[in-house]
């Protein structure tokens, strides 16, 4: 299956769950510092072999004129979805997270093919501090049918690299997809149908726990090289 038509079922899952799941997990946490906001959808992205993979987007605090729809409890209508994926975009444009993420691509591993990766949270859930988001969501039915929705997204989409610059996040991809692997391995593929998808493991690209400059070398070091056995096979 293409790109797109991947992203509109992934999408739709999330809409799904939006409605039957997020809202029953978040009235049924007392005194719950995950407040209820609107989901973080996939944006349509321009095609590239490379995926960064991040745990949940930030629930940034803005003046900007759409920053009011991301708190509102409302339906989720095709108008306020496409507002979302409007806010998301200037995200995309203008946030620091996404600036170091591109010019880290471009500069650090500097290969054309891999200058700019499709971005992709594994949790669709806004909320800034990770570990009150990890306590949130524990091994809930809610996080299942998360992971669910990611397996079945990759699986039909099969990028040739997944960047996953989260600490968090390659735990739970590892246990996601590697549920039986026993292996502290920073690079694993995993193989669907035939296609294979190199799965490379890495912190922070920017913020409090972002890689230090050596490890930050050695990431793009191993994308590079990772790129390059790929295009000998």
């Amino acid at each position: 299956m293409n790109y797109r038509n991947s992203v509109q079922q992934y999408n739709n899952t999330i809409r799904n769950l939006w409605e039957s799941k997020f809202k029953k997990a978040i009235n049924a946490s007392n005194k719950n510092t995950v407040k209820f906001s609107q989901p973080c959808f996939h944006i349509t992205q321009n095609e590239s072999p490379v995926w960064l993979i991040g745990m949940n987007p930030s629930l940034v605090k803005s003046d900007d004129k759409h920053s009011d729809i991301l708190t509102r409890n409302s339906k989720l209508t095709d108008s306020l979805i496409e507002k979302l994926a409007e806010d998301q975009r200037n995200m995309h444009e203008n946030h620091q997270y996404f600036k170091t993420a591109k010019d880290f691509f471009a500069n650090d591993v500097g290969i054309d093919d891999l200058v700019n990766p499709i971005f992709h949270d594994l949790y669709p859930i806004r909320h800034t501090q990770q570990n009150e988001f990890v306590k949130f969501l524990g091994d809930s039915s809610l996080r299942q049918s998360l992971d669910e929705a990611t397996k079945a997204f990759f699986d039909k989409i099969m990028p040739d690299i997944l960047v996953i610059a989260n600490a968090g996040a390659s735990k739970r991809i590892k246990e996601i997809f590697f549920k039986d692997v026993q292996s502290n391995s920073t690079t694993l593929t995993y193989e669907k149908n035939g296609k294979k998808t190199d799965m490379i493991f890495s912190s922070m690209l920017s913020g409090q726990r972002a890689l230090d400059t050596y490890s930050r070398s050695r990431l793009a070091r191993e994308i590079r090289e990772n790129w390059s056995d790929k295009n000998k096979e």
